[in-house]
């Protein structure tokens, strides 16, 4: 997840579905807790051709945890 995020905003379908994350929520929360400031945002996503869009989370990664030189 944060290789994708670091590249452009990931949402939980593509997450789930490209990354194979179970849990998409679970792993950003893990993330965050680590000092990843992650910012959830909702975006409507389309499931699959001619199915009405699902409101779906949009991570977008905003900063990462400062690192201390050793």
């Amino acid at each position: 997840m944060l290789t994708a995020l670091r590249i452009s905003p990931v949402t939980s379908l593509e997450a789930s579905g490209d990354l194979d994350i179970v849990h998409p929520p679970s792993c950003i929360r893990r993330l965050r807790r680590r000092g990843y400031d992650i910012r959830t945002e909702w975006a409507y996503q389309a499931t699959e051709p001619g199915r009405p869009p699902h409101r779906v989370g949009r991570y977008v990664l905003i900063a990462e945890p400062a690192r201390i030189a050793a």
